[in-house]
């Protein structure tokens, strides 16, 4: 009677492990990446286009910004093109949308325009920084845009 007790024990913590593993291996990897990794979200807006990109990264980690738009351009999602000189890089066209001497692409930074020469010189960000990329008039002096006060 007794060793058909500790029989019928050892089935029983033996069928709660295999159920523990089951359940530990099927959990589905979307699940374990949000809890593992935070997404950096960057916000296109234009009359014609608008979508949001999100990028994983580890929540402690911040990542240059021009680097991650030179990752979307490489995957062409969305298709991206800069003017690049020795001081500034400045988008020039998002899908097809160009820049021209009334309008063109500005980046915003937790509300903040961010400048050629700021890019250039390298911006940090993380999944808590809000970033918007928006088709907007700007003024420009000799090509370059100035900045608003």
């Amino acid at each position: 009677m007794k060793f058909q007790t500790l029989l019928h024990l050892v089935k029983v913590i033996a069928y709660t492990k295999v159920l523990f593993v089951f359940l530990f291996c099927t959990a589905s990897p979307s699940q374990r990446r949000v809890e593992s990794a935070s997404d950096i979200q960057i916000q296109f807006q234009s009359s014609e286009y608008e979508e949001t990109k999100r990028i994983s990264v580890p929540p402690w980690e911040s990542r240059d910004l021009l680097l991650l738009l030179a990752e979307l351009s490489k995957k062409e999602d969305p298709s991206l093109r800069f003017i690049s000189t020795n001081r500034t890089e400045e988008i020039m066209e998002v899908n097809g949308l160009r820049n021209s001497w009334k309008e063109g692409w500005t980046i915003y930074l937790n509300d903040q325009k961010i400048m050629g020469t700021d890019l250039k010189k390298g911006i940090r960000v993380s999944p808590k920084d809000k970033i918007l990329i928006r088709y907007e008039s700007v003024q420009r002096v000799f090509g370059k845009p100035i900045e608003e006060d």
